[in-house]
């Protein structure tokens, strides 16, 4: 089965530190396989970006996914970046609809009862 064109959120504090995989990541990036959008939370030479953030910078791609089916995978903190996560798909789903919220959650709940949005959180501590 054809997969479509995958976009990959990583997010980290800092790239020097915190970049897992970072030469695997960059090799499927250079076949093709994914596009990388990092987002560093604490990095000191680049902006401060978060991967909501990053979601929203790269929102006409997002949502060019998601119009051809897309799925969301998430993987991170329960209490900051899925939340954060969840509001900037909605954000995304509004800005293109001219939806409301209501509208936009109802539109990640069917993501979600479809299988195109799945989390995989944790509790920070």
């Amino acid at each position: 089965m054809p997969v479509g064109r995958s976009l990959l959120f990583f997010g980290c504090r800092n790239p020097d530190s915190d970049l897992l995989y970072a030469d695997e990541l960059r090799g499927f990036e250079e076949r093709g396989v994914v596009r990388v959008e990092n987002a560093f939370s604490r990095a000191t030479d680049e902006r401060c970006r978060y991967v909501q953030d990053a979601m929203l910078d790269c929102a006409d791609e997002v949502w060019e996914a998601l119009r051809h089916d897309a799925a969301v995978f998430v993987c991170g903190n329960a209490a900051t970046m899925a939340p954060g996560v969840r509001a900037a798909l909605t954000q995304i789903f509004r800005d293109q609809t001219s939806a409301g919220e209501a509208d936009g959650q109802a539109w990640l709940a069917g993501l979600r009862a479809t299988d195109r949005f799945v989390e995989d959180i944790w509790g920070s501590g």
